[in-house]
């Protein structure tokens, strides 16, 4: 089994994360929405990360992460 995704709620930060686990289980990578002040922060917690699983978690929490907790829609992709 190679990486997979997961949802994680934060009460403390104030959002949702979507986060990228390695074989391990162990967070390896995280795309976190926070709601406190509708912003979208990317955290890499390993340096050798395969392009194509951050590829992927990028592209899901754009479409999965939803709007911001007060419907703010997330910002717009670059074109």
């Amino acid at each position: 089994m190679g990486f997979r995704l997961q949802f994680a709620s934060d009460i403390q930060r104030d959002g949702l994360g979507l986060e990228l686990l390695n074989k391990s289980g162990e967070v390896v990578a995280e795309v976190f929405r926070r709601d406190a002040n509708n912003s979208l922060e990317v955290s890499l917690f390993d340096d050798s990360l395969p392009f194509v699983e951050i590829e992927r978690l990028l592209k899901t929490a754009r479409t999965d992460l939803g709007a911001f907790e007060d419907g703010t829609a997330l910002p717009s992709p670059l074109a």
